[in-house]
């Protein structure tokens, strides 16, 4: 299985009560979208003050952007 890491910056972003509050989030991935796949491992990082992984999880359902 592959691992993506999902940068949270606090000045744009929630992500604390992001991840408190949602069953699922979307996130923007812009470099490798087309690597990604269902099921892939997920890591969520707070960047900035008290930075590190705040969550585990895994990639669902994946739109790339001709889907919106």
């Amino acid at each position: 299985m592959t691992y993506w890491l999902f940068q949270g910056n606090p000045k744009y972003y929630r992500i604390i009560d992001g991840i408190r509050d949602f069953e699922q989030m979307p996130w923007l991935a812009t470099r490798y979208a087309k690597d990604m796949a269902p099921g892939d491992g997920v890591l969520i990082w707070k960047a900035g003050d008290q930075a590190g992984i705040y969550a585990i999880s895994y990639a669902g359902r994946l739109r790339h952007r001709r889907d919106y």
